[in-house]
């Protein structure tokens, strides 16, 4: 059972995972590679680079400490496998929450971007990041034309 302050940030986790899991699904085939232009990722890179963000919170959150070595991120060939990873890394951090102590929220992180933040700090940030990095899809989205913001049906239901 997770801890009571924890559940409006499992709510946020489990809304960021179907709201993006959603919005793959509405990105035409030909154009899971389109980029609007110079360093701009595609939906596939941009699900890549969500997938690795949540895989690296959860890294800090089991071991308190960034990766000795950075991982290679390994781009997905297709919408399944993009989808499959950005499941996974949402599934395993809505897990380690889940376990989460009093004494865990209490425990400092470094923050990428310098200094430290208690473990709840971070995961507040970590939501802010996937609306962030939803927004960024759907701006590509409405690069090509899709002006819906394609939130899921039933949103704000989601159970994590």
């Amino acid at each position: 059972m997770s801890l009571p302050q924890l559940r409006p940030i499992l709510k946020q986790l489990a809304m960021g995972r179907s709201r993006y899991l959603f919005g793959l699904d509405r990105v035409p085939d030909d154009r899971l590679n389109y980029s609007p232009g110079g360093d701009a990722r595609s939906p596939l890179a941009l699900a890549d680079y969500h997938a690795n963000f949540f895989r690296m919170v959860n890294y800090l959150i089991t071991r308190r400490a960034f990766p000795t070595e950075r991982p290679e991120i390994v781009p997905s060939a297709s919408r399944e496998e993009a989808k499959a990873k950005v499941d996974a890394a949402y599934g395993a951090l809505i897990a380690t929450v889940k376990e989460l102590s009093e004494d865990d929220l209490r425990k400092t992180l470094p923050a990428p971007w310098g200094g430290e933040l208690t473990v709840e700090e971070f995961l507040t940030a970590g939501v802010f990041v996937a609306g962030y990095t939803q927004g960024q899809l759907n701006y590509v989205q409405m690069c090509y034309g899709d002006t819906d913001a394609n939130i899921p049906p039933g949103w704000g239901t989601e159970e994590p």
